[in-house]
């Protein structure tokens, strides 16, 4: 179970909204020691003050930002160069990123603190470590000459799962091969919008025969989220699991604009996303956050996941 997972599930209904409508943003630039490849910079804000921490980087290099605030409502956010489009978005996917950075330019790191902790004037004192890992900067001729790709076995209850994708544009191959059930082990292939973000085993109805469920965002600043999933039918062969069409519901849907996070705990999926008011924009929802629970049940052609509870806070 991954460490966002337990965060997630703990978190309180009572949690505040965000504040990203920052009054007073500061500017600060990263720097590193010569010849370092990493930083640790420690700093504070209070109430509606926002800083933004400009790094310097080149397309291809591989970037590592790890936050440790003091008050659990303050956060951070990675945009690109020239956009207010977030490539993260701290108060959805926690206080840690890892990633390939797509452009030249200066990067920026932006803390915050939430609406409700910023009203009451909180402050929040922080570390944010920034390293850059060597040798990772690939020259523009060649960024494009291998793709990415996501590569992953996950194993429950005697069958495996082997998860691949592609990482080469907007639309990639998933490729799902299994092993150990009584049936066909053929693999699954499919093309999917995005790319793959991660990938679970469970046995969400407990019915003794594992799932795999496959989180796909979609390219671009929205990153709207996916599913792909299949389960094993006594462990002979494998049934689609189908997730609802979040835009079926206007009640779910409103004031959703992607960034969705999936995770498998205590019995149920959870998907988890910002919800934006009129005039946000990609950076700065203000409406919270919204939690969905899927249970797993028999549908009429594989597999449904329906909905159980829903908490925005």
């Amino acid at each position: 179970m991954k460490t966002w997972h337990a965060c997630l599930l703990g978190l309180s209904l009572l949690s505040p909204l965000p504040a990203l409508a920052a009054s007073d943003i500061q500017q600060k630039t990263v720097v590193f020691d010569k010849g370092a490849t990493s930083t640790s910079i420690k700093d504070q804000l209070k109430g509606d003050q926002t800083i933004d921490y400009q790094l310097r980087a080149h397309a291809g290099q591989q970037v590592r930002v790890d936050f440790a605030p003091s008050n659990s409502s303050a956060y951070f956010n990675l945009l690109p160069p020239g956009t207010e489009e977030a490539l993260f978005v701290g108060s959805t996917l926690g206080n840690h990123y890892s990633g390939v950075l797509p452009t030249d330019g200066v990067y920026t790191i932006r803390v915050y603190l939430m609406r409700n902790a910023a009203r009451r004037n909180e402050t929040t004192r922080y570390t944010i470590k920034v390293g850059i890992a060597p040798g990772t900067h690939t020259p523009a001729s060649a960024q494009h000459s291998t793709p990415a790709t996501f590569d992953k076995t996950l194993s429950l209850q005697g069958v495996n799962f082997h998860v691949m994708a592609t990482k080469e544009g907007s639309l990639n191959q998933l490729t799902i091969t299994p092993s150990g059930l009584s049936g066909s082990n053929a693999p699954i292939k499919r093309e999917i919008d995005g790319s793959v973000s991660g990938a679970e085993v469970a046995d969400l109805n407990a019915d003794g025969s594992p799932e795999v469920y496959v989180y796909v965002n979609s390219a671009g600043s929205g990153s709207y989220g996916s599913l792909v999933g299949y389960a094993a039918n006594r462990k002979k062969s494998l049934s689609e699991i189908h997730l609802p069409d979040l835009s079926a519901d206007k009640k779910l849907s409103q004031g959703y604009q992607g960034h969705d996070a999936f995770a498998v705990g205590e019995g149920r999926l959870l998907r988890r996303f910002p919800v934006y008011r009129d005039g946000d924009i990609n950076a700065k929802p203000t409406g919270g956050m919204r939690q969905i629970q899927y249970r797993l049940v028999p549908g009429e052609a594989g597999w449904q996941l329906k909905m159980d509870k829903v908490v925005t806070y």
